[in-house]
């Protein structure tokens, strides 16, 4: 995943992604596949994934616009979050690095 948070985005409408690659490895993609494995545990159908259809790609813009707000939840409190290191002391984050895709 690297050192960035991916929050996700979504090809031009115009291109037909079975797997979109600006979807891929994101925050919202994990959020879907949470979403698709509680689904499953309930024994509802799985998801559809195919990125070319207009229900999933609604979906999909919803997850990403979930997954944006926390990243910029984050971004606008990151003084709330604090690093504890081996010598017991704490440590600001002074920043949060984002990948929009």
């Amino acid at each position: 995943m690297g050192n960035k948070l991916r929050p996700g985005n979504l090809s031009p409408k115009n291109q037909h992604w079975v797997n979109d690659p600006l979807f891929a490895n994101s925050m919202a993609e994990v959020i879907e596949d949470e979403l698709n494995t509680l689904m499953t545990n309930d024994g509802l159908p799985e998801l559809d994934t195919d990125a070319s259809d207009s229900t999933v790609r609604d979906r999909r813009r919803l997850f990403i616009a979930i997954a944006r707000g926390v990243v910029r939840h984050l971004q606008q409190n990151k003084s709330a979050i604090k690093v504890f290191c081996e010598d017991n002391e704490t440590k600001p984050v002074t920043a949060i690095n984002v990948d929009y895709g």
